[in-house]
C-alpha cells in the first residue's frame, strides 16, 4: 500500500523571504561566485589576518579587554595553519549557505556585528565567573574577543531562521550539540563563545526578518535513528576531546583525567597516590605516570560505543541495547569513582601533578557527579526512543557475542591471575592469594579507570607491569572485535537465512502485489512443509498477522492456508490473514472464517492505458505543464543516485513525515528505509535545475518466476513542486512499464478506502466503525484523498480482505494491527494519538 504526500495538491505559499536552494547544475561558476561575494570576502579576511597574526603579536595590541579592534582581530584570526584550513572550509560551507538564504548584506552584518556582540557578552560572562562563581568549573577565563568559529555559529543560527522547518531543526540541533560538546568537554575560552553564539544567532535571524518557529516536531524512524546515533557518538567522542583538547576547567573535563594512569613513580618509587597499601612518599620531589600510554586503553570502551552508534544508524536493536549497557556501566563506574575518591587524594594529585590548583579538587568532585549523570541520561533517552531501531539481532549472533565476551573475561582474568602469581615478587606489597582473588574483577577495567584507593598492590618490575596492563588490553580488544562481528556481521540480523530463502521462493514463483513487502525488515516466515510456498507474518500479542497471502511457486495450493493456521495454533497464536487479494480470499473459504474488506487496490494495464479521455484530463494537463516548466522524469535505482540526490529524497520524505499528526507507519506502508534495494525502482521528478522535487518508488510484482510489473509504494513531493507532478510521474511510469514489456501495474492499496454499493441502513456496525476510523485518520494520512487521487487514472479496483477466525476478537485484532503499523506504541501513546487525531479532524472540519 502506498503513502502519498499532501493530497489534494495545493499551490505553494509565497514565502516572506527566499529560502536557500542548491541546484545540481548551476548556470555558471562565475554567476555562482557573484552570488557568494560576502562568503569569499569573509574567507579572505580570515586567511589574511590569521597569516599576519601567526607571525606577529598584532592581535594582542589593544587598550583593554573590551577594545573593539582586539575583538575584530580575534574574530578573523586563528593561531595554527591546520586550524586555519578547517576554519576556511567551514566558512565556505556555512557562509555560502547563509548568503544564499538571506543575502550578502545580512551575512556580513551577522558575522561581524553578531561576532562582536558575542565577544562583548563572553567577556562580561568571564568577569562574572571570575568574581562571583569562581568555585564552579565552567571554562577558561576569556581574555580576547570571539573566535571565527563563534562568528560562523552565529551565522548558521541566523540562517536557520530563513531555512525550511526541517533544515531549521537540523541546523539548530547540530549547532547546539556541537557547541555544548566543546563547552562541556574542552571548556576553553573559545568554547564559551560558541555557546553564547547560539542565542545571539537566533536573535540576529529574527531581527533580519527570519522565522521564529522552532521547526518540525515529528521525525521519521530514520531521522530518530540519526539523532540517537549522534547522541551516542558524542558520548563516545567527548572523552577524547576532553583528553586531547580539554582545558581541565569544564563540567565534563573529568573525562580527560580518566586517561591518566593512577600508578606513578614518585621519587623513583612506584606507588598510587591515595592508596593505603602502596602509598607514595612525601614530599613529592619528582612525579611521573608509570605508563602514560596505558590511558589509551580507556579509549577501547569508547570505540565500542562508537561502533554501537553506527549500528543504531543502521537500525540494529542490539546496537542500541549495547549502547545502553555501556552507558549504564559508565554511570556505575563514575558513581564508584565519586564514592571511593577522597578530597585529600585529589589534593595530593593536584599538588603532585601540578596540573590544577588544590581548590579545584572540589570542582573535580562536581565534574564527577555531572559526568556520572550524563551517561545515565543518554541511556534513558535511548530506551525512550528504542522503537526507532527495529531490526533484531539473530539469536545465534547474540549468543556468540555474549559467549565471546564471557570467554574473553575468563581468559583475561586467568592471565592476570597466573601472571601476578608468577611474578608476585615484582609487586609492592607482596599480593596474597585472597587479596588477588578479591580484586581480580578490577583487572578487566582499563587501568586508568582504577581508583587509587582500591589498589592493594602495584607492579614494580617490567614483568609485573606486563601482567598488570596486558589482560585489560587484550580483553577490550576482544570486546571491540566481538562488537564489530555482532553489529556488522553478514548474518547479524534476525531472520537473515529465512529472508534469503523467502526471496528465492518469491523470485522463482509468484506473489500478490504485497509479495515484495514480505522481504522487508521485521517479518517472520513460515515455510510450507508440503509445498514450495511461504507466508510472511508478524506476531503482535496473541495474533500472527500475515503480510498478504502466500507466495512462491506453489502459492495456489489449497493446503497452504490451512497448514499455516495449524502452525499458528500449535504456537498459541491466532492467525489473521491481512490484505489478501480476491484469489487468496477464495482459497481460504474452506476455513469458514469471516472476512472484512480493509482496502481496495487500483490496477492499470500498461499495455492499453492511455491518458486520452475526459476523465484523464488532469494527467494530460500535468504532462503538458511539466514540459513547459522543464520538469523531467528519471527512472532509476537508489544505488545509481549520488549522495546529494539521496539527501534530497530523504529531505522530501522527512518534510512529509513532519507534517503528519501521527508517527510514521510501516508494515504495508513503505518509506525511504525500503528503497535501498536493487529490486526497487525509483521514478524521480526533476525541475529545470536538476533538483528532485518529487519521487515515487516501485516494488516488483512476480508472476511465474519473472517480474511481470511494478506496484507503487512510496509517493512524496515537495510543497513547492508544481501542481500535478504526481499525475505526471504516474503517466511516465505507465509509459516506462509499457516500453519494458510489463503487463501488470498496481497503484497499490488505499487502506480503509472502499467503494460500497450497500445502502446506509443495510450496512453493519462494523462497516460504520471502519468508516469512522477512516474519517479519523483522514486529516493525518489522507487515505481517502489517496483513493480519490487514484480515480483520476480510471483504474480497475479490486478489494483487499482480512480473513480472521472469530468476530469477537476484532477489538484485539485491531490493537494487533495498530502495533504492526506503529511498533512500540504504548497505551499512553495510543491515547495521546487518539486525542491528536480528533483535534486534527475537528480542525479540518472547521
Amino acid at each position: 500500500m502506498s503513502q502519498v504526500s499532501t493530497l489534494p495538491e495545493r499551490a505553494p505559499a509565497t514565502p516572506r523571504v527566499s529560502r536557500a536552494t542548491f541546484p545540481l547544475r548551476p548556470r555558471g561558476s562565475a554567476a555562482f561566485l557573484r552570488r557568494r561575494l560576502g562568503t569569499l570576502a569573509i574567507a579572505a579576511a580570515v586567511a589574511a589576518v590569521s597569516l599576519v597574526t601567526m607571525r606577529t603579536d598584532i592581535a594582542r595590541v589593544g587598550t583593554g579587554p573590551f577594545d573593539l579592534r582586539d575583538m575584530l582581530l580575534a574574530l578573523m584570526s586563528v593561531d595554527r595553519p591546520t586550524t586555519l584550513a578547517v576554519v576556511l572550509a567551514v566558512t565556505l560551507v556555512v557562509c555560502g549557505f547563509a548568503e544564499g538564504a538571506f543575502g550578502t548584506r545580512r551575512l556580513l552584518a551577522t558575522f561581524f556585528g553578531g561576532g562582536i556582540v558575542v565577544g562583548v557578552i563572553g567577556l562580561a560572562v568571564g568577569v562574572f565567573e571570575d568574581r562571583v562563581i569562581p568555585a564552579i568549573p565552567l571554562n577558561d577565563m576569556p581574555v580576547s574577543g570571539a573566535p571565527p568559529l563563534a562568528g560562523l555559529l552565529t551565522v548558521a543560527m541566523a540562517a536557520s531562521c530563513f531555512a525550511s522547518p526541517l533544515w531549521r531543526r537540523r541546523i539548530r540541533l547540530g549547532s547546539v550539540v556541537f557547541a555544548l560538546t566543546l563547552f562541556l568537554y574542552a571548556a576553553s575560552a573559545s568554547d564559551m563563545y560558541t555557546l553564547i553564539a547560539l542565542p545571539v544567532g537566533v536573535g540576529a535571524g529574527l531581527l533580519l526578518g527570519g522565522s521564529s518557529a522552532p521547526g518540525v516536531l515529528r521525525s521519521s524512524l530514520r531521522e530518530k535513528r540519526v539523532l540517537l546515533a549522534a547522541l551516542t557518538a558524542i558520548i563516545a567522542v567527548g572523552p577524547v576531546i576532553a583528553t586531547l583538547w580539554g582545558s581541565g576547567a569544564g563540567l565534563l573535563s573529568v573525562y580527560g583525567w580518566l586517561s591518566y594512569d593512577p600508578l606513578a613513580t614518585v621519587n623513583d618509587v612506584v606507588c598510587a597516590i591515595g592508596s593505603d597499601a602502596a602509598p607514595c612518599p612525601s614530599p613529592v620531589n619528582a612525579y611521573a605516570e608509570l605508563q602514560p600510554w596505558a590511558g589509551w586503553i580507556a579509549l577501547l570502551p569508547q570505540l565500542v560505543l562508537l561502533i554501537a552508534a553506527w549500528g543504531i544508524l543502521r537500525g540494529r536493536r542490539g546496537a542500541l541495547h549495547l549502547a545502553v549497557v555501556v552507558n549504564v556501566l559508565t554511570f556505575v563506574a563514575m558513581v564508584g569513582l565519586v564514592t571511593v575518591s577522597e578530597i585529600d587524594t585529589l589534593e595530593q594529585l593536584a599538588d603532585a601533578r601540578a596540573a590544577f590548583a588544590v581548590v579545584d579538587a572540589w570542582q573535580t568532585v562536581l565534574s564527577m557527579v555531572v559526568g556520572a549523570l550524563l551517561p545515565l541520561a543518554a541511556a534513558v533517552i535511548l530506551l525512550r526512543f528504542r522503537s526507532a531501531a527495529q531490526i533484531p539481532s539473530a539469536r545465534a549472533v547474540r549468543r556468540r557475542f555474549v559467549t565471546t565476551i564471557a570467554g574473553a573475561a575468563i581468559i583475561a582474568s586467568a592471565l592476570a591471575l597466573v601472571g601476578i602469581l608468577a611474578f608476585s615478587g615484582g609487586f609492592r606489597p607482596w599480593p596474597d592469594v585472597s587479596t588477588l582473588v578479591a580484586t581480580l574483577p578490577l583487572r578487566l577495567l582499563p587501568p586508568s579507570l582504577l581508583p587509587a584507593e582500591a589498589l592493594a598492590f602495584v607492579p614494580v618490575t617490567g614483568a609485573a607491569q606486563t601482567a598488570w596492563y596486558l589482560p585489560p588490553l587484550l580483553f577490550w580488544i576482544a570486546v571491540v572485535v566481538a562488537t564489530v562481528r555482532f553489529i556488522a556481521g553478514s548474518r547479524a540480523e534476525a531472520g537473515t537465512p529465512d529472508r534469503e530463502r523467502a526471496r528465492a521462493l518469491l523470485s522463482a514463483g509468484s506473489g500478490d502485489t504485497l509479495g515484495h513487502m514480505a522481504l522487508w525488515e521485521g517479518n517472520s516466515y513460515w515455510f510450507s512443509p508440503d509445498a514450495r510456498a511461504a507466508v510472511a507474518y508478524r506476531v503482535r500479542g496473541a495474533f500472527a498477522v500475515t503480510l498478504g497471502g502466500p507466495f512462491g511457486p506453489d502459492r495456489d495450493a489449497e493446503t497452504v492456508g490451512r497448514d499455516f493456521a495449524d502452525f499458528c495454533e500449535r504456537q498459541g497464536w491466532t492467525p489473521v490473514f491481512y490484505s489478501v487479494d480476491e484469489a487468496d480470499r477464495t482459497r481460504l473459504e474452506p476455513l469458514g472464517w469471516p472476512r472484512l474488506q480493509v482496502a481496495e487496490e487500483a490496477f492499470l494495464d500498461p499495455t492499453t492505458w492511455t491518458p486520452a479521455g475526459k476523465k484523464r484530463q488532469d494527467v494530460r494537463t500535468a504532462t503538458n505543464r511539466a514540459e513547459r516548466e522543464g520538469v523531467t522524469a528519471d527512472w532509476t535505482r537508489w544505488s545509481a543516485l549520488s549522495f546529494l540526490e539521496r539527501s534530497q529524497i530523504r529531505d522530501i520524505s522527512e518534510a512529509w513525515v513532519a507534517d503528519k499528526t501521527i508517527p510514521e507507519m510501516g508494515f504495508t506502508l513503505g518509506s525511504t528505509d525500503q528503497i535501498d534495494d536493487t529490486s526497487v525502482r525509483l521514478l524521480l521528478a526533476r525541475d529545470a535545475h536538476g533538483r528532485i522535487v518529487a519521487f515515487t518508488s516501485w516494488i516488483p510484482i512476480h508472476r511465474d518466476g519473472a517480474v511481470a510489473g511494478y506496484a507503487l509504494d512510496v509517493m512524496r513531493r515537495r510543497d513547492e513542486a508544481m501542481n500535478g507532478v504526481m499525475e505526471f510521474l504516474i503517466g511516465r511510469a505507465v509509459e516506462q512499464l509499457r516500453a519494458d514489456g510489463m503487463t501488470v501495474m498496481s497503484l497499490s492499496g488505499s487502506p480503509l478506502a472502499r467503494h460500497s454499493t450497500v445502502a446506509e441502513h443495510e450496512r453493519s456496525p462494523l462497516d460504520r466503525g471502519l468508516d469512522t476510523l477512516s474519517a479519523l485518520l483522514e486529516p493525518a494520512y489522507g487515505f481517502r484523498s489517496l483513493a480519490n487521487f487514484k480515480k483520476k487514472f480510471q483504474p480497475e479496483f479490486s478489494p483487499l480482505w482480512m480473513v480472521y477466525p472469530d468476530a469477537t476478537q476484532l477489538p484485539a485484532i485491531a490493537i494487533a494491527l495498530i502495533r504492526c503499523y506503529i511498533p512500540g506504541l504504548t497505551l499512553r501513546q495510543a491515547a495521546q494519538l487518539g486525542g491528536a487525531l480528533r483535534r486534527a479532524r475537528e480542525g479540518a472540519a472547521a
